[in-house]
Formats: C-alpha cells, structure tokens, sequence
C-alpha cells in the first residue's frame, strides 16, 4: 500500500511539473506574439491609418481569447492536481506513521477520512493564486487589446492638433507639430 501510494505522489509531482511547463511555455509564447504584434503596429509605415486597426485588434483578440481558455484549463487542472496532492501527501503520512507505531490488539488505529485531511485554508490559497494569475493574464489581454486598437490611430493625430490662429501646423507625412506663437 505504502509503495502503491509513494508511484501515486511521483505520478501527481510530474503532473505538476508537467503542468507548470505547458502555463509557462502558453505564457511566453503569447508574450511574445503580442509582442510582435505590438511592434508591427508601432513602428512608422505608410499604410497604416486608424481605419485599418481593426486587424491587429482582432489577431490580437482571438490570440489572447485562445490563450485564455487554455490558460484557465490548465491552471484548474493544477490547482486540482495540487489538492489531490496535497490529500495523498496526508494519507501517505497517515499509512508511514501506522507501519511504524506499535499497535494493541485493542486499537483500532486513527480513522483518517478524505474530508478530515481536507485542509480550507491551503484550498483557499490554491484559488487565490489561481485567481491572481488569471487577473494579471486578463489584465495583459486587456492592456494588449487596448494598445492593438489604439496605436494605430496615433500617427493620425495630425488632424487632431487645434487649429489657431496663433499657430502654423508643420506636417512631414504622418508626423505634425504645431508651433505657436507666445502670447
């Protein structure tokens, strides 16, 4: 039984790991096509007007949707596994402690049940970091929309600038200043 259960614990821990590895793998390689997205549409060309900003948006829309749901699978199915883990882990305890511990032929032996090892503030802490790092993952997907729908609309600016009496508009393609005169 106690071996049955020390294959069990390594089964979990390379789950675990295994886990791990794929959130961090999904992560950075989201990062990064953000990232190449970002400085497509940053960098000066002259194709580029605000009514074409719907594209990136949308790549960078179904990219970071995608991302998301793979990202909240396998961040439940950790905090799963590490739960899991962590009952194994006490009932793994339990049967070490009962091989080891002279026993009465009165004595029945402690009765350890899974809702007894259940531990609420270790549960707790598992959903917790869950949450935090779907929060940082959602606020990334929303800082990547946001500049995706955004940027693309700043080198039209040119338009933007006010127009004054006081003040002579300079333009060289897509980049303008205003010089104003003090008053």
């Amino acid at each position: 039984m106690v071996d049955e259960m020390r294959r069990i614990r390594e089964k979990q821990e390379e789950r675990i790991q295994s886990l791990q590895s794929n959130a961090f793998k999904l992560a950075n390689f989201y990062f990064v096509f953000q990232g190449v997205i970002l400085t497509t549409i940053s960098a000066p060309m002259i194709s580029d007007t605000c009514s074409q900003r719907w594209f990136p948006f949308t790549l960078s829309f179904l990219a970071g949707m995608i991302n998301l749901v793979a990202m909240f699978r396998i961040g439940l199915n950790y905090k799963i596994t590490l739960s899991q883990q962590h009952l194994n882990n006490s009932e793994y305890q339990n049967q070490l402690q009962n091989l080891h511990r002279p026993r009465e032929a009165s004595e029945p032996g402690p009765s350890n049940t899974v809702e007894q090892n259940r531990d609420g503030f270790r549960e707790a802490k598992h959903w917790f970091a869950f949450l935090i790092c779907i929060s940082v993952f959602v606020a990334f997907f929303c800082i990547t929309l946001f500049g995706c729908w955004k940027i693309p609309c700043l080198r039209d600016e040119c338009g933007n600038l006010p127009d004054n009496e006081n003040c002579i508009k300079l333009c060289d393609g897509a980049k303008c200043i205003s010089v104003c005169r003090e008053y």
